[in-house]
């Protein structure tokens, strides 16, 4: 107790004399853009991505399925369009299917997204 008394004795003149140097609060510009549906990027995040002036790029036409499920058929038959072959599926449960597939030669095990039939490499 003795402490917080000396050390306030201490800097209350220093305080009142303006030896304690006070900031003024940063002046901050913030610049917020809120976009509504497709999400834009600043870099082309894939082949099948579209740049528009002012906005970057984006996926052109991709569609969302936000109610319902693809088939596991469906699911398939999406990777089968990509180019793979021999496609056996593994799991069909959730909000992901796991396939493998072959593609020149090589096999390969595929997730496809349940909603929006997005593929990707696992």
């Amino acid at each position: 107790m003795k402490s917080f008394f000396a050390a306030a004795a201490i800097a209350l003149p220093l305080v009142f004399s303006g030896a304690v140097a006070t900031t003024a609060p940063a002046e901050a510009h913030t610049n917020i853009r809120i976009i509504l549906g497709v999400p834009y990027y600043g870099y082309q995040a894939g082949p099948d991505y579209r740049f528009r002036n002012g906005y970057g790029w984006y996926r052109n036409g991709r569609v969302v399925n936000r109610g319902n499920r693809i088939s596991c058929v469906q699911a398939g038959r999406i990777i089968q369009n990509k180019g793979y072959r021999n496609i056996a599926a593994k799991d069909c449960q959730g909000s992901t299917y796991v396939f493998r597939a072959t593609r020149n030669g090589n096999r390969v095990q595929l997730i496809v997204n349940s909603r929006t039939g997005a593929v990707w490499r696992g």
